[in-house]
């Protein structure tokens, strides 16, 4: 099948959505990629859509914390500066959440929370945004909760992030005191499942990540790190303790997951180790299983300022000889595919 037939056919699957649009020109005419990981409301002044239009973004999953304003670096790592008061992590995510919905509204963005959304801003390229929470500790072990929050367009859900006594499981950064995911944890996941939401085991224990993908019967993924040849430990630091030990990025792409690399001035000092950190992923995993999630405005070192930088990866992978429907999937594709997946239901 020549190339142009291949990628027709795949648009219409829903499978390379980027290769609707011609590829030449500057990013703001042509938006094609997605994001996986991002905390663009960081920087609200400078306005969701202007930042996404900077490298030529058609989707982000824009991520909402609980911890807002109790993490600090300490250590080598972001750590809680303090113990949380009662309903605190919940005012907390309610308050991001309810912004993120306002600016959405106001700047004119899609809310991706549906396949149908999902195709609305493929078929008219108009940019959206999917509502995601990075952490669940907002839930306070109420898993009704979550079926509220999936009812206001809550659709990408990671589990774990910093908050060191969560329900849910393990973090990364710390020494593992519950075996990784708790049975609340693995509830949760299947309540996604149920729901519709995308399940995210970014900062989970490598543990916790085999025992969610033991009871996930949808793809997860793993948003936004990189992947460690050796197991990794919270004593490496907060960087190489976040990575995704190589043999369970298998089984993440094994079961249909997508891992996503993340432009971590620690993990790779500049673009084009960072395009070969992509490559050899693409490599060990397929390419089909490799995305990227900038943690825009969340990493304090990052080698991805804005989004500019993102769109200049897509003539580096190139470069590395991944073909041309293998840098769609990675640029954006392949989250997309996940994520319309565990939307349907």
């Amino acid at each position: 099948m020549r190339r142009r037939d291949f990628v027709g056919a795949a648009v219409a699957a829903g499978i390379f959505p980027f290769a609707a649009r011609a590829q030449s020109g500057p990013p703001r005419s042509a938006a094609r990629f997605a994001d996986m990981h991002a905390h663009l409301g960081f920087r609200w002044q400078l306005g969701y859509r202007e930042q996404m239009e900077a490298g030529g973004l058609l989707l982000v999953a824009e991520a909402v914390t609980s911890e807002g304003g109790l993490l600090r670096p300490m250590g080598g790592r972001l750590q809680m500066t303090r113990d949380v008061r009662p309903g605190e992590l919940r005012a907390n995510f309610d308050g991001g959440f309810r912004r993120r919905r306002q600016a959405l509204v106001k700047e004119g963005l899609v809310e991706v929370s549906s396949a149908a959304a999902l195709d609305h801003v493929l078929k008219e390229r108009t940019p959206g945004l999917v509502l995601a929470a990075e952490g669940a500790d907002f839930l306070d072990g109420d898993l009704a909760y979550l079926d509220k929050m999936r009812s206001l367009g809550l659709v990408h859900l990671q589990l774990v992030h910093y908050y060191p006594h969560s329900l849910l499981g393990d973090i990364s950064t710390e020494a593992a005191t519950q075996g990784g995911m708790t049975p609340f944890g693995l509830d949760v996941v299947r309540a996604c499942n149920r729901l519709g939401m995308l399940v995210d085991v970014a900062h989970c224990t490598n543990q916790g990540m085999l025992q969610v993908l033991d009871v996930a019967k949808k793809p997860v993924v793993y948003s936004h790190g990189h992947v460690s040849a050796g197991m990794p430990s919270p004593s490496q630091g907060g960087s190489m303790a976040r990575a995704v030990y190589a043999p369970v990025a298998k089984r993440i792409a094994e079961k249909g997951g997508v891992v996503g690399i993340w432009p971590d001035w620690y993990t790779y000092a500049n673009l084009d180790l960072m395009a070969d950190g992509i490559a050899r992923a693409a490599e060990q995993l397929g390419a089909a299983h490799v995305g990227i999630g900038s943690d825009m405005h969340g990493l304090t070192r990052t080698i991805m300022p804005g989004y500019g930088e993102f769109a200049a990866l897509e003539p580096e992978l190139s470069k590395r000889g991944l073909k041309p429907a293998e840098v769609e999937g990675i640029m954006g594709g392949n989250y997309l595919r996940v994520l319309r997946d565990a939307m349907t239901i």
